[in-house]
């Protein structure tokens, strides 16, 4: 029996990489474990703002996790869940070193505005996980593609 690690920040990609963790989890009788990332807070936030970013970013992890439960539990299947503050690419990549998973499953995007600026998570992970890294694109993602490379394969009418 294995170990496959779920990444989740509450977001349908994460949501459609946990389903096919679980759909793999089951064909390979491996354990899952999901993890959600709060990032940490900036250096320059005084004491206030930064027991407010903490609260705020852990209940959000919390969130996370709490969906991906709900999830796991209406399936049918066991889960367990961590939740980590760090960088979430860094912290996915040492937690399934340290939890020697055969494999890491993550969305294409995630919810944060650093994905949109910096490049994915799922990118750096592929680039620093030295285990396997199975990215799952959400379903109607997916669709959504398909559609406009059928609507863009139709003939075009000759000019009149």
């Amino acid at each position: 029996m294995g170990t496959l690690v779920v990444g989740t920040d509450g977001s349908d990609h994460a949501r459609a990489a946990l389903l096919e963790a679980i759909d793999l989890g089951r064909r390979l009788d491996d354990a899952i474990v999901v993890v959600s990332v709060s990032p940490p807070p900036p250096d320059y936030l005084g004491r206030p703002l930064w027991d407010k970013w903490v609260s705020e970013h852990h209940a959000e992890a919390r969130a996370a996790l709490d969906a991906a439960q709900a999830v796991a539990e209406q399936i049918g299947i066991e889960v367990t869940y961590e939740l980590l503050e760090g960088d979430p690419a860094r912290e996915l990549a040492r937690f399934a070193e340290a939890r020697d998973a055969d494999l890491l499953v993550v969305g294409t995007r995630g919810l944060g505005v650093a994905e949109v600026l910096l490049g994915s998570v799922a990118i750096s992970l592929l680039r620093r996980s030295h285990r396997p890294v199975v990215v799952v694109r959400e379903p109607t993602e997916r669709a959504r593609e398909e559609e406009a490379e059928r609507a863009l394969a139709q003939p075009r009418p000759a000019p009149a």
